[in-house]
């Protein structure tokens, strides 16, 4: 998660350390194939007041009591967010959870497999828009960039991002996806046609 980290945040675990009363999180990383290309999706949330307005992330949401585990929480955001169903979708398992200090969540990473190309029902109320993305584009390393956003707290601030179709995907997605990169990029499905 290093190299995706913003400048003047500091790093996940040690900002962790002195948390108090976070909560939690998870969000699904949901693979499947469309036309012999391994996809992957992610979301913009709406415009709204708040740390997260507008920015690109994996579908997810907090914890409920109704929740068996994280896990759980995953995949019923995922549904709820963008109507991949629960399911419909194996678990292959889970990658570094990232603290994101801003709005004090610890966010677990819950990377899923399904067969079915998910039929996307993006809620309105969660989901501006839906990016449906090749894994071949992700680990491009033609992706990685350096952009600078307009940020609430440090009004212009440079940060270590990948810029995929027209967007900037920074912050704790980036970190994720800076792991599913070093993880898709060892796999020899990769090799296949994009």
């Amino acid at each position: 998660h290093q190299e995706a980290m913003p400048i003047n945040r500091p790093f996940s675990s040690s900002a962790l350390k002195d948390a108090i009363n976070y909560r939690e999180s998870a969000v699904s990383i949901v693979l499947y194939s469309e036309e012999d290309r391994l996809k992957s999706i992610l979301i913009q949330r709406p415009e709204y007041d708040g740390v997260h307005s507008g920015q690109i992330s994996f579908p997810g949401g907090r914890y409920e009591d109704s929740d068996r585990d994280l896990i759980q929480t995953a995949l019923r955001e995922a549904e709820e967010e963008v109507h991949i169903l629960a399911g419909q979708v194996e678990v292959l398992g889970e990658i570094s959870p990232v603290y994101i200090p801003p709005s004090n969540f610890i966010v677990k990473p819950v990377v899923g497999w399904t067969n079915q190309k998910p039929s996307f029902v993006p809620d309105p109320a969660e989901v501006q828009d839906v990016l449906s993305l090749t894994v071949k584009e992700i680990i491009d390393p033609a992706s990685w960039h350096t952009r600078t956003i307009e940020h609430r707290e440090y009004h212009l601030i440079d940060v270590p991002c990948f810029y995929l179709r027209g967007h900037i995907i920074w912050g704790a997605t980036a970190m994720m996806l800076s792991e599913m990169v070093e993880i898709l990029g060892r796999i020899s499905v990769i090799s296949a046609p994009d």
